[in-house]
């Protein structure tokens, strides 16, 4: 359900109140033992938000609205990582285009095949995809997209307040922690809030329920500032069930508000994605990890620089004096004057330090940077007069289809089906849709957006050289009679990702010939 007073989204009640000690020690065990593996990131996440997101919260205590860009001296990866986020929105999900589409699986019957079974899945691909341009998912998805910069992108996605609604909230890793399961997927989620009133609580979550001594506390003091903890477990008494359990949790009065069960595939509002991982971590790690030593050497290569500038021009000046020489007293700086022995005029101080040299590399800093985060495969090479050419557009972009490879596998695995299944399972809630089960069996998800329709073009290209060869072989007349008209057009509209509603049936294409040989008919008539 989402908060009506914050505007987040937090797991749907369908259950009721439990205040058993025996869960409240198994959600709190569980919760330390995720808080434990977070410590042990969260320097690292630090260190990013530092250098890459300075806006973002801290993962240690700040005040708000506190600054946090004095110590940026380059800009290139905090500009370059929501242009790296934008780059994988249009590549993954375009937001005004198609990213995916519902399909036959190879366990449907093939009685139950048929073109209405077609056209009604593409209805139903476009009902979800309406509902996506509709809500907040753009927006949150770019957010998230720069929380998959680092390693995980943790998105929750629920219903709105309406029928059709739906909502989405990134959560950044300040303020979620998570635990792994069996198979490399995660099975526990949870988020807290430190800075929540009493009072608060039952505005937040409606349905919580408060006990004797937590209603007294209220009366008491209504301002007492309560720790909130959200918990999505897993329930693995019983592992041929898709069962979760969600506990709100108010650790300060060490007392479970809620309990409810989450039950069939969609029914988790969580969706976790990660760039790549290492062994049996259960965070992600993404390209900035990887490029965070090149930010680091950039930034301070510029801030060298910068105070070598200063020094050209305030510059520090000798002067006489007659005391005794002190070289602790002394601060080489921009604007200082250091005494000397007496006999000379003031003089400007030469500084034998040169940094021509940081602008030498400084661009190769730059552009190794970028290409950690897929920025600069499209800029335009360096000294070049002239603008990529189209075949140099399309090579490079299929350079990033290689590199991004793994990645979009993942992604399709960790988000594109947990999304789609999340989003029919609350239509079907609301019962907006009646379908079968889309677990790649009986329906099956077909990405069709640009990184992940690579195996597609390979497959069209493979079918076009096949062609030209046959042609060559046989000639341009006869390779039309080689094949199977129908089942072509079929198969390059799925690999190009066409409604079929767009193809024509068998009886308009045989309309359609005999209006064309009446047609050629009637002006041969003409002609003679």
């Amino acid at each position: 359900m989402r908060d009506e007073a914050s505007g987040d989204a937090s797991p749907a009640p369908s259950g009721g109140q439990s205040s058993h000690d025996s869960d409240y020690k198994l959600v709190m065990d569980r919760y330390k033992k995720a808080k434990g593996r977070w410590m042990s990131w969260s320097d690292i996440w630090e260190e990013c938000y530092d250098y890459v997101l300075p806006q973002r919260e801290s993962f240690f205590q700040e005040s708000s609205g506190s600054r946090r860009t004095e110590n940026i001296y380059d800009e290139t990866a905090v500009v370059g990582l929501p242009k790296f986020a934008s780059r994988l929105q249009l590549g993954f999900f375009p937001p005004n285009g198609r990213a995916f589409k519902l399909a036959p699986g190879p366990e449907l019957p093939k009685e139950m095949r048929s073109r209405s079974l077609d056209q009604e899945l593409d209805r139903i691909t476009d009902l979800l995809h309406e509902g996506l341009r509709n809500s907040n998912f753009n927006a949150e998805f770019h957010e998230g997209l720069q929380d998959l910069g680092m390693g995980t992108m943790n998105l929750l996605v629920e219903s709105g307040r309406f029928v059709g609604d739906l909502h989405f909230s990134s959560v950044p890793p300040t303020n979620v922690a998570i635990l792994p399961g069996a198979m490399d997927s995660i099975t526990d989620w949870f988020r807290w809030n430190n800075e929540c009133d009493i009072t608060d609580v039952k505005h937040r979550y409606p349905y919580a329920k408060f006990s004797d001594r937590m209603k007294e506390i209220q009366r008491r003091d209504p301002r007492r500032k309560t720790k909130i903890i959200e918990a999505t477990i897993y329930d693995s008494k019983d592992r041929f069930k898709d069962e979760y359990n969600f506990y709100l949790v108010s650790e300060t009065d060490k007392e479970i508000l809620f309990k409810s069960t989450m039950r069939g595939t969609g029914s988790i509002p969580w969706i976790t994605t990660r760039w790549s991982k290492s062994g049996f971590e259960v965070w992600g790690r993404g390209p900035l990890l990887q490029a965070m030593p090149a930010i680091k050497t950039l930034n301070l290569t510029v801030q060298l620089i910068l105070e070598n500038a200063e020094m050209a021009i305030a510059g520090s000046y000798v002067y006489d004096d007659d005391g005794v020489f002190n070289p602790d007293n002394i601060t080489i700086q921009p604007g200082t004057f250091i005494p000397r022995s007496p006999g000379s005029s003031i003089d400007s101080l030469q500084s034998p330090s040169r940094f021509d040299v940081g602008q030498l590399i400084i661009e190769d800093m730059r552009r190794n940077v970028r290409k950690a985060l897929f920025i600069d495969e499209l800029d335009t090479r360096p000294n070049a007069k002239t603008p990529l050419s189209a075949t140099e557009v399309s090579e490079r972009l299929a350079d990033v289809a290689r590199d991004m490879g793994a990645v979009a596998g993942r992604m399709q695995k960790e988000f594109l089906q947990p999304l789609v299944q999340r989003i029919i399972q609350i239509y079907t809630e609301q019962g907006l849709l009646d379908i079968p089960k889309v677990d790649g069996r009986e329906l099956r998800i077909v990405p069709v957006s640009p990184l992940l329709r690579a195996q597609d073009q390979q497959d069209v290209s493979d079918f076009v050289r096949f062609q030209q060869t046959v042609a060559g072989t046989f000639g341009p007349e006869i390779t039309p009679a080689l094949y199977n008209q129908d089942a072509v057009i079929k198969f390059l509209a799925d690999k190009f990702g066409i409604s079929q509603d767009l193809l024509a049936n068998k009886q308009q294409v045989d309309q359609n010939i005999q209006m064309a040989m009446q047609l050629m008919q009637q002006q041969q008539g003409g002609g003679q």
